[in-house]
């Protein structure tokens, strides 16, 4: 019985036996975080794709229904890769200062003159997702936290303005950390198994429902930038059918008429027939061209999408496993600890109590 209590005793002094999870669960807030971003991000893409398609329809075939499509074009590769952020609080603070800074390009900066007069729906559309990731951020974070969130997004948005349809942006990860101290950390845990897995899923679902969409921007901002558009396929194809009717006219009229005709103006017929013969292999030549130039850069969208949805699944997973190796080998060594300490108690109860009962009886022994 005494040996059963110095046992009890002995693990309850050992400070470094303890039985640790593998696995640490993301935070609520980072979870929500995570969540919400990326249902703004699904709002901001369809919110810009739908504004850029009505000032595309007021104006089509020209240099605002261009830029239209090249706004779109990049407004939703920047929400994506804001949204997908490693560390969710990041990605809510990225999202915020994206949507700023678009507000501040389209209202008073550099795209203020983009879209001529359809101009208004694009300042409105962009304030008003300015103010829903504000409202977001202020959901997620206490008053003191967010006001020195807001205070930094309104920095950064004033010192990197986006300059162009490009949308090229400093890193808000970069210089948060280099605003808050190199010690900062930004994410506690990269989650459960579970958690990682969910993650990657989600991050396929978002590449999936938008990857083409993007792929069929990519391939009508090339074709316009050849210089095909709706416009000129509609009057070639009209030219080539009015000709073709002509053809027709001449095969119902009757044999007089038609040998006359070719009695009277045979040369002029047969230049007609020249010109439109020419006219449709260089239609015909036109068209080909811009279909492989559509063709290869909508490839090459593709292939970047699949590139960069691979690299993101890659790096996530050899997170996910060596955090969980990390974890496995400290249990073990753990569990080897516990059983060490065990041995020793189990072997030394024993010697100490035959020691202390050989002293006894040797004391008792008449000399």
């Amino acid at each position: 019985m005494a040996g059963f209590c110095l046992l009890l005793a002995s693990f309850a002094g050992c400070s470094l036996i303890s039985l640790k999870s593998p696995e640490k669960p993301l935070s609520k807030r980072d979870l929500d975080a995570r969540i919400l971003t990326r249902e703004f991000s699904a709002r901001f893409i369809a919110g810009v794709s739908q504004t850029a398609d009505e000032i595309a329809a007021g104006a089509p075939d020209s240099a605002t229904a261009l830029n239209a499509l090249r706004w779109k074009i990049a407004a939703a590769g920047q929400s994506q890769r804001a949204a997908s952020q490693m560390a969710p609080m990041m990605g809510v603070l990225d999202s915020w200062g994206l949507s700023l800074q678009m507000s501040n390009y389209l209202a008073t900066g550099e795209g203020r003159d983009l879209f001529e007069r359809e101009q208004p729906l694009a300042v409105s559309l962009a304030a008003k997702l300015a103010l829903e990731a504000g409202e977001l951020a202020k959901r997620l974070t206490t008053p003191d936290e967010f006001a020195r969130y807001q205070r930094f997004i309104l920095e950064y948005a004033e010192s990197n303005p986006i300059e162009s349809l490009h949308f090229s942006r400093a890193s808000v990860v970069d210089l948060w950390t280099r605003d808050a101290g190199a010690g900062t950390k930004l994410v506690d845990s990269l989650g459960t198994v579970p958690e990682a897995l969910a993650d990657a899923g989600d991050r396929l679902r978002m590449y999936g429902d938008t990857g083409p969409s993007q792929v069929l921007w990519q391939a009508q901002l090339a074709a316009q930038e050849a210089g095909l558009g709706g416009t000129d396929v509609k009057a070639a194809l009209q030219r080539l059918d009015e000709r073709v009717g002509r053809l027709y006219e001449l095969a119902d009229a009757t044999p007089k008429m038609v040998n006359g005709m070719v009695r009277d103006a045979g040369l002029r017929f047969d230049a007609s027939w020249a010109d439109m013969m020419r006219d449709v292999r260089d239609e015909g030549m036109t068209l080909s061209g811009t279909l492989s130039v559509e063709r290869q850069a909508a490839l090459n969208a593709l292939e970047i999408q699949r590139t960069a949805v691979t690299q993101d699944v890659d790096r996530i997973s050899k997170q996910v496993i060596s955090q969980a190796g990390d974890e496995v080998r400290r249990l073990v060594r753990e569990a080897l600890l516990l059983m060490i300490a065990f041995v020793l108690v189990l072997l030394g109860v024993p010697f100490v109590a035959g020691y202390t009962v050989g002293r006894a009886r040797a004391a008792r022994r008449p000399s």
